[in-house]
């Protein structure tokens, strides 16, 4: 996780033990690679700001020629022009600071609060995807544990009833410690990559403060990379774990099959085959459960993040890989009812409900989607089904937006003060 962030964000990065800040700052740098780097990273963005800064970086007695070059490259690339000057500071500082440069580009001046509210927007959103990385990894980490302790458990009551032999039986419980452990250093692991997180969080809000003097404009460009490259890595990360886990579990599954092939040699042939073929059921079960947890966690990732296009593609994955996953059928639901899709939206809630009749989500869920479609006998009907399951759905109704065109309903006000 400390990596991605380090790629996210290369002006917080540290390289060869040096800190990294802006590039007009890096200009004034003793590296002269770094020197070299600004030149060509202020030629990229194009900000008539940099122009004096490099002007004044050719009148210094510059030693390396590379420098200089890439220097002149930059003003020329800024000023949009093709010169002949070279690296002659004095032509550049006449001709363009003096002269052009007021003319074409005027000063700008923005507030001080308007430049706060904008770095506390964009230090909001970062806290924000922090909080939601950190509940996602330690949700799949809980969950691999819990998935393979259950499995080791299944493992140990099979080879029960084919070796009465307590050697045998304590090898299994230590195999199950051992991946027990392994599962816990998952954990501990995760949590220090959180820990790395809050650190970098530190160094970030200290980044924030030196950006609070620049132009809105460089502020908007760093928030939209962030943005983008959050979300890249974020995925990478989750399908990182996935395989890890995977990985793990498929060297602690060979080792155990190999200790289970060399007892069952010793056993009838038809117990040997029985007890392969409920290793690999087992095994294709598990897999199965890792892939429907993940792609539900992308699903709500995306949805969250005001993607219903990307979340109801995931959820139709999540349930033709698991019919039966009640929450999927819901959450499919709100994505297709975000979209409007309001009939595909009722047939989703209408399959949640037939595999957990007492759960009132997707009767209240369905009555929001009937309200929206003006639909009020339906959306009374649906919603006095939410109600009689579970009693808090009466505030909810009477702060959702979704029924604000009821509120005022005799029959609505019953059914939610009753």
């Amino acid at each position: 996780m400390t990596l991605a962030l380090a790629l996210l964000l290369p002006a917080l990065s540290r390289v060869e033990g040096t800190p990294q800040t802006d590039p007009i700052s890096q200009l004034r740098d003793v590296n002269d690679r770094i020197r070299g780097n600004a030149c060509s990273t202020l030629g990229e963005m194009g900000h008539p700001s940099a122009i004096p800064h490099l002007v004044r970086l050719l009148a210094r007695p510059e030693p390396v020629e590379a420098v200089r070059i890439e220097a002149v490259k930059a003003l020329e690339r800024i000023a949009g022009v093709k010169t002949e000057k070279g690296a002659d500071p004095a032509s550049w500082w006449t001709e363009w600071v003096k002269e052009e440069y007021p003319k074409r580009y005027p000063a700008t001046s923005y507030s001080k609060e308007e430049i706060r509210t904008a770095l506390q927007a964009e230090l909001d959103d970062l806290n924000q995807k922090a909080r939601e990385a950190r509940g996602e990894i330690r949700i799949l980490s809980s969950a691999v544990a819990i998935i393979a302790i259950a499995f080791l458990l299944v493992m140990i009551y099979f080879v029960g009833h084919v070796s009465s032999k307590l050697k045998e039986w304590k090898e299994l419980v230590r195999q199950a410690g051992v991946y027990i452990e392994e599962s816990q250093q998952i954990t501990k692991r995760t949590d220090r990559v959180l820990e790395e997180l809050e650190v970098k969080k530190v160094e970030i809000l200290e980044f924030v403060k030196k950006l609070k003097e620049e132009k809105e404009g460089e502020i908007e460009r760093y928030s939209d990379l962030l943005q983008q490259n959050t979300e890249h890595k974020m995925r990478e990360e989750v399908m990182g774990l996935r395989q890890k886990a995977e990985r793990e579990l498929q060297e602690t599954l060979g080792t155990l099959k190999q200790n289970v092939d060399l007892d069952m040699r010793r056993l009838a042939g038809d117990q040997k085959e029985r007890l392969d073929k409920d290793l690999k059921v087992q095994h294709g079960l598990f897999l199965k459960e890792v892939d429907a947890h993940t792609i539900f966690l992308q699903a709500a990732f995306h949805h969250s993040n005001g993607k219903a296009e990307e979340a109801l593609r995931l959820y139709r994955k999540l349930v033709a890989l698991k019919p039966d996953h009640q929450v999927g059928w819901e959450k499919m639901g709100n994505a297709l009812r975000d979209l409007l899709r309001f009939e595909e939206a009722i047939e989703s809630y209408e399959k949640a409900i037939e595999l957990n009749p007492n759960d009132p989500s997707p009767y209240y869920n369905m009555a929001a989607t009937y309200a929206r479609q003006k639909k009020r006998d339906k959306m009374l009907e649906t919603l006095t089904l939410a109600i009689k399951n579970d009693g808090e759905f009466k505030d909810e109704a009477l702060n959702d937006p979704a029924f604000r065109e009821y509120w005022n309903d005799p029959a609505f006000k019953d059914l939610a003060e009753a």
